[in-house]
């Protein structure tokens, strides 16, 4: 992935549709258009607190959409792409979330075209923050 000045987002363990894919699949000509990422000092914020899952659109050099709470601190996103989805950016990511206010984690499940929130899992507990994971839908 090539990084773009203009974008003003700092990030880490970035994902693309293609980032778990296997056989055939992770082979392609073409450049992810989309990366997604979770990172701290979110949006400019000048506190470490806030954490934020970002999509960047490499294509016009900006965060086209995220997520962000306060003392919300997510974990590495894992993108699960639709298998009928026509498009790079059609499927959900997954993110591991400790709400810290409510000192609960949960799972978060995140439309991936818009980063808008489509389901939430509670565990009814505390659990570590996870930074690496996958999808294998077999």
């Amino acid at each position: 992935v090539d990084w773009k000045d203009e974008i003003e987002q700092g990030y880490e363990l970035p994902v693309t549709r293609h980032s778990r894919t296997y056989g055939s699949e992770c082979i392609s000509e073409k450049h992810p258009r989309y990366v997604y990422a979770f990172g701290a000092f979110a949006l400019g914020s000048k506190d470490y607190d806030n954490w934020g899952l970002f999509k960047f659109d490499l294509e016009d050099n900006k965060v086209s959409s995220y997520y962000q709470q306060d003392s919300v601190y997510l974990s590495e996103p894992i993108f699960v792409p639709n298998p009928d989805g026509e498009t790079e950016d059609d499927g959900v990511l997954l993110s591991q979330a400790y709400f810290g206010k409510g000192s609960e984690t949960k799972l978060l499940v995140f439309d991936a075209r818009n980063m808008e929130v489509m389901a939430t899992v509670p565990t009814g507990m505390r659990a570590p923050l996870d930074f690496h994971g996958a999808w294998i839908p077999n």
